[in-house]
Formats: C-alpha cells, structure tokens, sequence
C-alpha cells in the first residue's frame, strides 16, 4: 500500500495552514506605570486618551475598543497569531483583571480606529506592567529598505536553529521569516497544478547557496514577513546561506542548515506541538470524538523526510515513492509498522502511512514521534480508542466528548485546580488552588501533557501555560481540612495558597463560593509518598539511549509524571505512567530533542484525579502531589 489519498478539501486544508491572511503589521512595545492609557496605533503612552487604561488593578478597553483574553500561552503562539486569527474572535468591553496579566499572557485588542491587535504581558513589576504588541492594518506600499531574513523554520515543526533536531530536509517545506521580503498584499496560495509552483512570485524569489551549488525554491506565497516555499531535492546537505530577492534588492545572507531529513509534523493548532494531524483511509480527520483504533492505517502529514530526485518539487501530482527505508514511527512509545513514508501528490507536503500498534490502550493524548537516524520530530499526540469514538484518559478523568466539549465552549472554561504539593524533604509544604477562566484550546491540546505511557517535548517559546490560570475567578474563601487541623488558603481571586505540615491521612478542600463560582467541598486520602530508587543513575543520562526511572511505594491509582528540562532557552519533556507500574522509560526518540547540556528532573506521584463539581464551574479537578527534584546531566 503506497498512499491513503485524502479529498482535495483535506490536502488544500493541510497546505493553507501553513499561511494566514497577513496584513501591514506595526509592532512595538510598551511600559504601563498605573494609571496611564496605552494608544496601540501610535504605541504612545501617556495620562489621557488610548485603546486601553491600566490601573495597576485592570486593564480595561477605552470608548469603542474591546478585548479579548486567550491566557497564558507565550511568545510562539504570539508569534504565530495572524490578522485572520485577531479578527476571527468577539470583542468585549470587560476589563481584564491583573491576576490575569502575567507573563506570557496573550490578549486581543479592537483598538478605537477599528483594527486588530495581539499583545503579550512580558514582565509584570509591582504594579507596572510591560507589553509587546503587533497592530493588523490595511495593507500598505511595500517598504523600500530591502528585505531582511529573521528566521528560517520547517512549515509545521517550528524547531528553533541549534536544537539537534533542526534543519530544513531538501524535498521540504520551510518558512522564511523577517521584513520587507515581498509587497505587503495579503498572500495567494499558488497552485501547483501545471506548469507548477513559481520560482519568482510578487516579484520576489529565493536562493540557497550550499557546498559551492545553487538552488532556487519554488514559492507557496509570499507576504512582507513570511516566505512559504519548497527547498529543492538536489540541494546538497551541509550548512550554507539563504538570500531573499524583492523588487531587485537581496537580503544579506542568513545561515540555513540543511539536512538529510528533518520531519516536521503537522498539528491542529500550528504551533508544533500538541494534537497532529492525522487521517483515516477516507481522509477524515481523527480527532477528540473520532479516535484512531488499535490495528487501523492512518496517515500522518508533515514535511522533511528527505530528498526525491524522481520529482521536480514544484508541480502537482507529485510522484509517490516509498522512503520509509530509514523511517521509524513511535506511536504510544512502540515502533509502529510504516506502509508508506514520502511525498504526497502536492509538492513539499509528506505523507506518513502508518499502523496502529495493537497494544495501544485507549487514551486521549498518545504520543507520535517521527525518527531518522539520529533525527527526531517535533512530538505531537494522537487519540486512540479501541471503539474508534470519543477517546477516554484514565488519568484526567476527562473523555473525548467532554474535553470537546470544553474547547468547542463559547467564551472562557471555567476551571479550578486544588493541588497538596507535598515537599519530601522535610521542609513545609504547598496547598493551593487555581481558579480561573481558560482557552477551550487548552483541553484539545494537551500543551505539557500526554497520556500514560506516552511522552511529548515542548520546545522553547511553544505556549506552556505553567503555574497560572488566566481571567483570575472568585470562589470566595478556601479552606483545607487535615490530619493537623483546619487553615486557610485566602480568598483570593485567581491564586489561593498557604504553607502547611504535611503528613499522611484524609484530606478536604471547601470552597465558601463566591461572585464567579458556587460552594464545593471535595475529599481524598493523601498516603505515604513514593521513593525513588535508583537516583544515582540519573545523575548523567545519555540521550541516544533510553533512561528508566524507577520508585517503590507511592499513591494507589495515582500517576507518576517525569519532567525533564536542559538548555537555555530550555527544551522540555513530560512523560507520564500509572504509579502502580513501578517504573518509567523515557525513550531516546524523546532525548535526542534535547540538547546537550546540564539540566534536572523532577519526578512528580500524583494520587488519582478527584473531580470537583461547583455552580459555574466547567470543570474542576483536585489531588496531592509529592515531588523531588535531580540535576541531570544530558550528554
């Protein structure tokens, strides 16, 4: 079986993806004192006037302007907003608390003029608060100053120059971004019927010089901040340069890594990481609610499995030749059966035709990783279910159709986690509760999660949501009830915390409810943490080899989570195993993501997810948690 061929719809869905409609954009940054009104169009700051007011207690929009919050999601996810994004969502004069205003929060602004914007919190001081935002406005007259290349990325991986998994494959699709590389008119998807994809498009083209030979990309589209094109299948593997040519004025060289294969896969919400794309044998796409099966032949979709002489790279259809010969699929952590592994019919998008392992459990976030030699892929998840419906996750507590659900839901999620961290090395330890309006995106993703038995990498800058809740709520007063007696977590809104001396036995959150959620009280026994018993070993960990992690004890029906983190920015992963397993592999197709370097584990035992039910609440969640932390060394 060389191919699983989709509709027209999928493939010009697949492709489209990897450009949003782009307007002129006009960034800046921003340092708001209390008390002072920020204008997006003019990035003046002053005491009077603007799109929008800080206090130091709010950010509220001004006269005819709204705003729109998405939550804690980083600079990656801003980076990969467009105006088609910024303009697609409703606007509200409601203001946006400052609990919500942490770093890396994202929010959407309709400014008073009537265009769009993306802003991102960078520092918050006290109670200034810093900002840096991109403007979406009508298209303009191309800049004169010559293009300017920033960066240069697989199309769907988004893996940052100087990870180990870097480089752009010939055969491949990348993204070439920076300023004035084209007009400033919205990009047109070119097609690849005959005579094919266009070499020289809105007077713009591009050349990649590597070992002493030239190649010329054919173009996708072409805006004045990002280049979709198809590297060529003979331009040779090494390091070398790119340029960008634009109404006859070429870009300084900027450095491309070219490798033999580097794939890229493609995901849901194109950031590179979270829910991939993937198909059924009638195109269908799998998702939530239609889970892939045990046994079935899916196709995965992507780019950078290599070079193809035996095509042109630019005119659709593309012939389809198996290269599966040094491909490895890691579904679920086992070694799936490739069927297929090449080009699809359309240049520069790939196809990977691939089996179900049969010992796959049913789970909403299983892990698919793409290896080449010493070359992995950007991790992204898969739902599985032996029915084929809705997905179930033993460890959330959460299904398919309810985690739908939740990010099909109009508006905010209301969420509340109530987590005893428990501290194992004497010291006090951690009660808190998180209580906050999230993105319906964060349950489809997953973002730092997969399912047990599997594990995901987040890169640098790809949206980890960390230890905030964002559209910070009001649950009124929290106490916890424990072996020791009764104390107080605040009355937050938003981030309700207090120390306490941890000690096994029954545990009970109760909320008094407040203005945004109603009254709950939700009760667990929290036992003896586990012990890890093989430490030492994980002191220096070889990525080319896989590194097991054992313990003893721990909680009944619980969860053990291993995160590891190395580099600076740093590259992390999450695995995941029920506790009762005794151990955890962290594969070598997930360490070979990271780079070399000094870095720690932390080895977390969760107890079985209780779930928390309140009026208002969409979904709440509540456990103890015992941690240790290790340095590691990554070599």
């Amino acid at each position: 079986m060389k191919s699983v061929t989709g509709t027209h719809l999928l493939i010009a869905f697949l492709t489209l993806a990897i450009s949003n409609g782009l307007n002129a954009e006009q960034s800046g940054a921003a340092n708001l004192a209390p008390n002072s009104f920020l204008n997006l169009e003019t990035g003046a700051v002053s005491r009077a006037g603007g799109d929008v007011f800080w206090d130091g207690v709010a950010l509220t929009p001004q006269g005819s302007a709204g705003l729109y919050n998405l939550g804690k999601l980083g600079s990656r996810v801003f980076k990969s907003i467009r105006a088609s994004n910024a303009s697609s969502v409703s606007y509200a004069s409601k203001p946006i608390p400052a609990g919500t205003l942490v770093g890396g929060d994202i929010f959407g602004v309709r400014t008073n003029a009537g265009h769009y914007a993306k802003v991102m919190v960078t520092e918050t001081n006290s109670e200034a608060l810093a900002v840096q935002y991109t403007v979406f406005k009508p298209a303009e007259p191309a800049a004169t100053s010559g293009p300017a290349i920033s960066e240069v990325l697989n199309n769907y991986s988004y893996i940052l120059p100087g990870l180990p998994n870097y480089g752009i494959a010939p055969g491949s699709l990348f993204v070439v971004f920076g300023s004035g590389l084209s007009s400033s008119a919205p990009p047109v998807l070119q097609s690849s019927e005959p005579p094919g994809l266009p070499t020289t498009l809105n007077q713009t083209s591009i050349s990649v010089s590597v070992n002493g030979v030239n190649t010329t990309p054919a173009l996708y589209y072409t805006s004045a901040t990002q280049l979709a094109a198809v590297l060529p299948s003979d331009t040779p593997v090494g390091k070398g340069t790119i340029t960008v040519t634009y109404n006859g004025q070429t870009s300084a060289p900027a450095p491309i890594q070219v490798v033999a294969s580097a794939v890229g896969l493609d995901t849901l919400y194109g950031t590179g990481n979270g829910v991939g794309v993937a198909t059924d044998g009638n195109g269908k796409v799998l998702g939530l609610t239609n889970s892939a099966m045990p046994g079935q032949t899916i196709v995965l979709w992507g780019s950078g499995i290599g070079g193809d002489p035996a095509n042109d790279d630019r005119t659709y259809p593309q012939k389809q030749n198996n290269l599966a010969n040094t491909t490895q699929v890691f579904i679920g952590g086992v070694s799936a059966s490739v069927l297929y592994a090449g080009r699809s019919q359309y240049p520069g998008l790939d196809q990977y035709n691939v089996v179900i392992p049969s010992t796959i459990s049913s789970a909403c976030f299983v892990s698919v990783v793409v290896q080449t030699g010493l070359v992995v892929s950007n991790a992204v998840t898969l739902p599985v279910s032996a029915e084929g419906g809705p997905c179930s996750d033993p460890a959330t507590g959460l299904d398919g159709t309810t985690l739908q659900s939740l990010e099909d839901k109009s508006g905010n999620v209301n969420s509340l986690l109530a987590i005893l961290s428990l501290h194992t090395d004497g010291s006090q330890s951690l009660a808190f509760a998180l209580a906050g309006g999230l993105s319906g995106a964060n349950f489809g993703k997953g973002y730092e999660y997969a399912s047990e038995g599997s594990c995901t990498v987040v890169p640098p800058n790809q949206g980890p949501l960390q230890n905030t809740i964002p559209g910070a709520l009001d649950a009124g007063t929290i106490q916890v009830n424990g072996p020791t007696g009764q104390f107080s977590l605040g009355t937050g809104p938003g981030f309700y915390q207090n120390q306490f001396n941890a000690t096994s036995g029954a545990y009970t959150f109760s909320g008094s409810g407040g203005k945004d959620l109603g009254s709950f009280s939700v009760s667990f026994n929290v036992p003896t943490p586990f012990t890890l018993t093989n430490s030492a070993t994980l002191a220096l960990i070889d990525r080319t080899k896989d590194a097991t992690v054992t313990w003893s004890g721990g909680f009944p029906n619980g969860v053990v989570q291993v995160n590891g983190e190395v580099g600076a920015p740093n590259v992390k992963f999450f695995c995941y195993a029920p506790t009762s397993a005794g151990k955890l592999v962290v594969p070598s197709f997930i360490l070979l993501a990271l780079p070399p370097g000094s870095g720690s584990l932390v080895v977390s035992n969760a107890t079985a997810a209780q779930p928390i039910t309140a009026t208002s609440l969409d979904v709440g969640v509540a456990g103890g948690v015992a941690s240790t932390k290790l340095t590691s060394t990554f070599r």
